[in-house]
């Protein structure tokens, strides 16, 4: 394998818009980057997860994944529309109810887990890149958690963004949800793509 392709396939699978880095943008831009955490901790243990699955599932996945592929794909749609929904509502921060960490948590993993884009990342990194090189159990398990922390520190840097940039977005609201929103919206359109 040679590490340089596969190093720019993590790369621009983890830090290119998505469903988890522009939820991470917006839940860090709401509660702030510490308040963001349960959501990106469910997140970073939902990729190891997926990952654990991939790999035990490889042979029969590529059986399986055109008949599991639609389902897929409308599970993830219909996610990524509510979180559309959510996104482009106002927050009326000074009277919502912040969502407790237990949610949080439980969101990012269910977002992970409907993730389409994270799926395919991993099933792709295994098949493209990763299992016809190696036969070694380490050097697999070592890349596969590299495609895991990569995506996670993706996710990371987003919520800093959206923490760091936090004043600018509160101060013009609506445009900003009405961005991540759009964006949001494109994610699902590229799901049918």
């Amino acid at each position: 394998m040679e590490l340089a392709a596969f190093l720019s396939f993590v790369a621009t699978m983890s830090f290119t818009p998505g469903p988890n880095n522009l939820m991470a943008l917006s839940q860090s831009r709401r509660l702030g980057f510490f308040g963001a955490l349960p959501f990106l901790a469910g997140l970073f243990i939902s990729f190891f997860i997926i990952d654990a699955l991939v790999v035990l599932c490889l042979q029969s996945l590529q059986g399986i994944l055109p008949r599991i592929e639609v389902p897929l794909k409308v599970a993830g749609t219909v996610y990524i529309l509510f979180l559309t929904y959510k996104t482009a509502m106002p927050s009326g921060e000074k009277t919502a109810v912040q969502p407790g960490s237990g949610t949080l948590f439980m969101s990012g993993i269910l977002l992970n887990l409907t993730n389409v884009k994270v799926i395919l990342y991993m099933i792709m990194g295994y098949i493209s890149f990763i299992l016809p090189a190696y036969a070694s159990i380490f050097m697999i398990a070592i890349l596969g958690a590299v495609m895991c922390l990569a995506a996670s520190l993706s996710n990371i840097l987003w919520a800093l963004a959206g923490a760091g940039l936090s004043r600018l977005f509160n101060r013009y609201e609506k445009w900003c949800s009405a961005v991540l929103a759009m964006m949001l919206l494109f994610s699902a359109a590229e799901i049918w793509l």
